[in-house]
C-alpha cells in the first residue's frame, strides 16, 4: 500500500511539471472544453431529471416530500395507535358483552325452570346446561315442538 502510494505522488508530481509547461495557448483550449463539458454535463442531468420524472410521479414526490415531515408522520402514526387501540378496547368490550349474555341467558334457563336455588351453586350443572344448550340449539318458532321432543327427558319438566 505505501508502494501504491508512492507511486500515485511520483505521477501526480510529473503531471504537476507537465502541466506547468503546457503552452498558454493550449491551456486556454483546455480550460475552454473542461466547462463546455462541466456545462453539456449540467444540461443533461437537468434534461434528464425533467424528462425521466412525468407529471405523476412528480406529483408523488410532491406528496411523499409533504408527508415526510416529522410532525406528520408522529400524528399519523398516533392516529394508528389509537385506532389499534380502540379496535382492542371495542373487541373487549364485545366479548365481554357476549359473556355476559350468555350468563344471563343461563340464569333465565334456571329462572324459568322448576329448579332448586341449589342449582345456581352446583359448576357441574351449568356446564352441563351449557353443552345441552350449544347441542340442542333453539330452531326458530315453527320448529319449537320438535325441539322440546328432541330434548331428553330428564331437561323437560311437566306443565
Amino acid at each position: 500500500m505505501n508502494e501504491e502510494r508512492l507511486t500515485a505522488n511520483v505521477v501526480k508530481r510529473l503531471l504537476d511539471e507537465s502541466a506547468g509547461q503546457i503552452s498558454p495557448n493550449i491551456q486556454a483550449k483546455l480550460d475552454f472544453a473542461i466547462s463546455k463539458s462541466v456545462e453539456l454535463h449540467r444540461q443533461k442531468l437537468q434534461a434528464s431529471k425533467h424528462s425521466a420524472s412525468p407529471q405523476l410521479f412528480g406529483w408523488l414526490k410532491d406528496v411523499s416530500d409533504w408527508f415526510n415531515r416529522p410532525a406528520l408522520s408522529m400524528a399519523v402514526s398516533a392516529l394508528f395507535v389509537a385506532g389499534a387501540v380502540f379496535g382492542v378496547a371495542q373487541f373487549s368490550l364485545e366479548n365481554y358483552n357476549a359473556r355476559i349474555s350468555e350468563t344471563a341467558d343461563l340464569d333465565a334457563a334456571i329462572l324459568s325452570d322448576d329448579l332448586p336455588p341449589d342449582a345456581y351453586l352446583d359448576n357441574g350443572f351449568i356446564n352441563y346446561a351449557t353443552e345441552l344448550q350449544k347441542q340442542n340449539a333453539i330452531p326458530a318458532e315453527d320448529g319449537i315442538e320438535q325441539w322440546m321432543d328432541s330434548l331428553p327427558a330428564d331437561f323437560t319438566t311437566s306443565i
